[in-house]
């Protein structure tokens, strides 16, 4: 299905996407291009800002970063609620174009791969959830769906990873339902991107983005993410949502759980150490999705600063200038 059949008309005027692996940075200079700016509104592409009451663990701009700046798509629903890729590219349209009828501009900011792939290219014909299918898959154990995908279909095994029960299990369903692997179905997809979508990607090095894990992990554990999550828990028991990262290593350590099979620190030190693990596998996996979008450009930071903004008042300045006036 190509993006205009998915409902992607065309733009009334380009919108850049900032995007890259988290830590990177891409919030603040999005916050920074926009106060610098003017007349820039915010849209969120982030899976888990759509959701109410998770803020530090979701690095969650706070109510005096977006002063003066409308978001969109930050805190819609519950932690309990599903949200879908295709819940995303509906909002997200719909944001753009309110933000173009009141002669604003806007910036798409996120990281979340499968939801900026449905925007620049629609979405495919996925069959519908089978809910007694989806209670058998249920009844095996994560390990056990893993095994079966990679057997079925290894591509999407190794993308999806051993640990995301969810996609795992809709993988599945899908097999089952079309006899086709995803990956091949997945292939077919259209491959031209929306022609009015900019795909702009933000990274620093490796030991950079390490760092910042680092900090941003510490300043999350300061700010009180062990009592968030414990309040989530016992309100959203079972939430998908909060099987994410940074959440589910709180889990585990409320629990009194930890991984096998490697050296575990007890306490909070051994808390942090966890999230930090977990996020740097996660900007392994984003910057690997990255590298893969061929229409992308990519700028390190601090390097590529000035070529960035310079790229920003191009597309957002110039003969568009007049729309930045209310």
């Amino acid at each position: 299905m190509t993006a205009a059949e998915s409902g992607a008309q065309r733009l009334a005027f380009p919108v850049a996407i900032l995007t890259g692996p988290t830590a990177t940075g891409k919030s603040g200079l999005a916050i920074e291009f926009a106060r610098a700016h003017g007349g820039i509104e915010i849209i969120n592409a982030d899976s888990l800002l759509v959701y109410r009451e998770m803020n530090i663990g979701t690095a969650k701009p706070s109510k005096e970063e977006q002063a003066g700046i409308p978001h969109h798509l930050i805190d819609l629903i519950s932690p309990d609620a599903v949200f879908t890729a295709a819940d995303f590219v509906k909002h997200a349209f719909d944001a753009i174009h309110d933000i173009h009828a009141r002669r604003k501009r806007a910036l798409i900011v996120g990281g979340t791969g499968f939801y900026l792939k449905a925007l620049l290219f629609g979405l495919w014909d996925a069959p519908a959830s089978d809910p007694k299918l989806r209670a058998e898959l249920e009844q095996s154990g994560t390990l056990q769906l893993y095994e079966e995908l990679h057997a079925k279909d290894p591509e999407s095994a190794i993308k999806i990873t051993a640990h995301d029960r969810y996609r795992l299990i809709r993988a599945l369903e899908i097999i089952h339902a079309t006899g086709k692997p995803v990956s091949e179905i997945s292939a077919s997809q259209n491959t031209t991107p929306h022609p009015d979508l900019r795909l702009w990607v933000i990274d620093r090095s490796k030991e950079e983005t390490d760092q910042r894990i680092a900090m941003r992990t510490q300043m999350m554990l300061q700010a009180g993410l062990v009592k968030e999550a414990q309040d989530l828990f016992e309100r959203y028991p079972g939430a998908r949502a909060l099987q994410s990262v940074g959440y589910k290593q709180v889990s585990e350590f409320l629990k009194g759980t930890h991984p096998e099979g490697r050296k575990f620190t007890p306490g909070l030190e051994g808390l942090r150490q966890e999230i930090e693990l977990a996020t740097r596998q996660l900007s392994k996996k984003q910057r690997t999705w990255f590298r893969g979008m061929k229409q992308a450009q990519t700028f390190i930071m601090e390097v590529d600063r000035s070529t960035l903004k310079m790229e920003f008042e191009e597309l957002y300045s110039a003969s568009n200038s007049d729309i930045l006036t209310s």
